[in-house]
C-alpha cells in the first residue's frame, strides 16, 4: 500500500507569510482518496497567502495526483492564495515537465529563491 505523510512545519517566524507542507511518500491511486479530505479541508482552512509544497522526499505521483495539485492550485488561486512546489525529486519533476505542470505552477530549488518571489 502506498503512504503519503504530510506534515505542516513550523514557521521560523510567526508573521512568515507562508507554510510549508511537507510530502513523504507517494501519491497515486492506492491513497488519493484518503489524501484529497485531508488536504482538502487544510487547503479551505488555510488563511496564509502562499503555500508552500515541500517535495523533496516525495517519491512518486501519477497522473490522478497531478491532477488533484492542479486542483489545490485552482482552489487556492480562486481564495488569492498562491501554490509553489519546492525541490521535487527527478522523477517527480519529470512527470510534472512531460504532463505541463511546470507551466501552471511555479516549481523551484531553493525556499530563499520562493521567499524572493514574495
Amino acid at each position: 500500500m502506498s503512504q503519503l505523510d504530510l506534515n505542516v512545519l513550523d514557521k521560523q517566524i510567526s508573521t512568515d507569510p507562508y507554510l510549508i507542507v511537507e510530502f513523504k511518500g507517494k501519491l497515486d491511486k492506492a491513497n488519493i482518496d484518503d489524501v484529497k479530505p485531508a488536504l482538502n479541508n487544510f487547503i479551505n482552512s488555510c488563511t496564509d497567502p502562499y503555500l508552500i509544497f515541500d517535495l523533496r522526499y516525495f517519491e512518486y505521483v501519477n497522473s490522478e495526483g497531478i491532477g488533484f495539485l492542479v486542483s489545490l492550485f485552482y482552489a487556492l488561486e480562486s481564495k488569492n492564495q498562491k501554490l509553489f512546489l519546492l525541490k521535487p525529486q527527478p522523477q517527480v519533476l519529470d512527470c510534472f515537465e512531460a504532463v505541463g505542470l511546470t507551466k501552471i505552477i511555479s516549481i523551484h530549488e531553493l525556499l530563499e529563491d520562493i521567499i524572493n518571489q514574495l
